[in-house]
């Protein structure tokens, strides 16, 4: 008989279905601190994730988007009117997932209680939070979060330009800097109009899986430099800094429009600057100005 996992993310529940919720936890260790032992009375599901089901005579109809990151191709297909499927492959292993049209039931063929499947485990439920959390107001961010007295800095930027760096800096230098998240932090527009940065089970190469938020103050987006410069954006500068660090896909018209809107409202409350800097004392002290 299967059994039910489920875990709070960024105040989001989801479910996963597993035959073995003891494997499955010792598999997903970066999960624990979002684990809760039951849906609270009136919560609802963000989406339920099953695996384990033969999904292999399942047709490949239109290709939809083909991406290639790090090794991983996510290919997404239309396998029917009303479902998606997404084919996630390394050179060694591929992966299927199968999701319905509001994003709220996944099939999948991983074995939740095989711990060879971690890496596509966990990159798939990633995957559909990224997408499936759009229509609230949220976004999940290519970032690194550094707190400090419960406010936050993102840092944005491309992929070895400091961000875990500058990150690290701050907490050498600033006394009571903490690290978030340092590459997959959740931003949500609250109820009252505050937005928050979330800690969440997904941090890159390092292993920061904090169950907690904090307010941001301002966004940073990070470039080399031979001299440091804080440089405030503003316009499509700014939207452009943010939308590119996002989560989305082009092919989920209402959920990319959805981003959209999310990345204009952020901006209307959180300011945008360009650090152009040195991996140096200095370079933190120029960004340690945007908090109070």
């Amino acid at each position: 008989m299967d059994q039910q996992l489920t875990y709070c993310i960024a105040q989001e529940y989801i479910r996963l279905i597993t035959p073995s919720a003891e494997a499955t936890r010792a598999i997903l260790p970066n999960y624990e601190p979002f684990h809760v032992d039951a849906l609270p009375e009136g919560a609802s599901l963000l989406f339920t994730f099953t695996g384990g089901v033969d999904l292999s005579a399942l047709p490949r109809k239109t290709l939809l988007e083909d991406k290639l990151f790090d090794g991983v191709r996510a290919s997404i297909y239309h396998t029917s009117e009303s479902r998606l499927l997404l084919e996630l492959s390394t050179q060694e292993r591929t992966h299927t997932m199968v999701i319905d049209r509001d994003w709220q039931e996944v099939q999948s063929d991983v074995l939740m209680d095989d711990p060879s499947d971690f890496f596509f485990i966990n990159r798939l439920v990633m995957i559909v939070y990224g997408v499936a959390i759009a229509p609230h107001h949220m976004l999940k961010i290519h970032a690194s979060v550094t707190e400090l007295e419960g406010n936050a800095l993102l840092f944005l930027g491309t992929s070895g330009t400091g961000k875990s760096t500058h990150s690290r800096l701050w907490r050498k230098f600033v006394p009571g800097a903490t690290l978030l998240n340092d590459d997959e932090p959740i931003l949500r527009i609250m109820e009252d109009g505050e937005v928050r940065v979330f800690g969440c089970p997904w941090s890159g190469s390092t292993p920061c899986y904090r169950n907690a938020s904090a307010h941001v103050t301002a966004l940073v987006h990070l470039r080399q430099s031979p001299e440091n410069k804080l440089t405030k954006l503003r316009g499509r500068d700014s939207f452009d800094s943010l939308y590119s660090s996002t989560a989305f896909l082009h092919s989920d018209k209402k959920r990319h429009l959805a981003t959209f809107d999310t990345v204009a409202d952020v901006l209307e409350q959180i300011p945008v600057y360009r650090l152009d800097c040195r991996p140096d004392e200095e370079a933190v002290q120029l960004s340690r100005t945007l908090l109070p």
